[in-house]
């Protein structure tokens, strides 16, 4: 298992050569700057556009905090950002 602190540290993974066909997106908190999106999920621009990065590469995420959780859809999530590039 890897942990990672954000979406652009996987992305430098990512381009680095390590194969990650699917990423779990689990809690990103809220902080100064970010959109809350759901009850577990804050982006920023950045995010946004590390993610579109990834999905570009054929990462797939899985969006939920636990298990038991039902599976969210990043793209539906991210719409409602009101961030560019979405």
């Amino acid at each position: 298992m890897l942990l990672f602190e954000n979406p652009e540290d996987v992305v430098r993974v990512v381009d680095g050569g390590v194969d990650l066909p699917e990423v779990n997106v689990g809690s990103m908190a809220h902080s100064e700057g970010k959109v809350m999106v759901n009850n577990v999920l804050s982006v920023n621009q950045e995010d946004v556009d590390a993610f579109k990065h990834l999905e570009s590469k054929g990462v797939k995420f899985d969006v939920r905090k636990v298990p038991a959780d039902s599976p969210a859809n990043l793209d539906d999530l991210l719409k409602k950002s009101g961030l560019q590039n979405v």
